[in-house]
């Protein structure tokens, strides 16, 4: 038993802050991701329409951002419960068939995440090896821009990873409702 003021933790508590780090920057790199791109698109319109000049870069840096920000945003999607999924099914089910619904959809998702986190790697791999850069005068390397796929497979299989632990153990994904959606 504690004393006043002196709250015992529980062993969980030391995982919980390194995952709220985790999920804190993906959040605010997806968030900063496609605020990047919309300022950029927004430059990209004013100069085009308003000085009759555009410069391809900012087309691609508008293109890769939203390429990174959904990538690396999907994993947020399982985090919050807002991924698609059999919701019918499950308001249907008692708690033991939501989880096995849940699980199979997680188990599907998780081997998806990883084919794509594997052929992303492939992808991104192939064109660093044969050297391959974007059509345009800079010159820049494209493998960092298809990284993004094998990146958003990674962190889609860790949110998923994550997600079914929690299915099992009453912390599970929570409803739509829930999520605010």
């Amino acid at each position: 038993m504690s004393e006043p003021g002196h709250e015992v933790r529980s062993g969980r508590s030391g995982a919980v802050t390194p995952l709220r780090l985790f999920d804190a920057v993906c959040d605010a790199a997806t968030a900063s991701l496609f605020v990047l791109g919309a300022v950029a698109m927004f430059v990209m319109v004013v100069t085009r329409y308003g000085f009759a000049w555009s410069d391809p870069t900012i087309e691609i840096i508008v293109r890769y951002s939203m390429i990174w920000g959904t990538f690396v945003g999907v994993s947020a999607g399982v985090r919050y419960g807002i991924n698609v999924r059999f919701t019918l099914l499950e308001h249907v089910l008692g708690d033991n068939g939501r989880r096995l619904v849940r699980t199979a959809g997680l188990v599907l998702t998780l081997v998806i995440a990883a084919v794509l986190a594997v052929a992303g790697y492939a992808l991104a791999d192939e064109t660093r090896v044969f050297n391959e850069v974007m059509p345009t005068a800079l010159r820049w390397p494209v493998w960092p821009f298809h990284a993004a796929v094998a990146v958003g497979g990674a962190l889609l299989c860790l949110q998923v990873i994550r997600s079914l632990i929690g299915t099992w153990t009453g912390d599970g994904l929570p409803d739509a409702g829930e999520a605010g959606v």
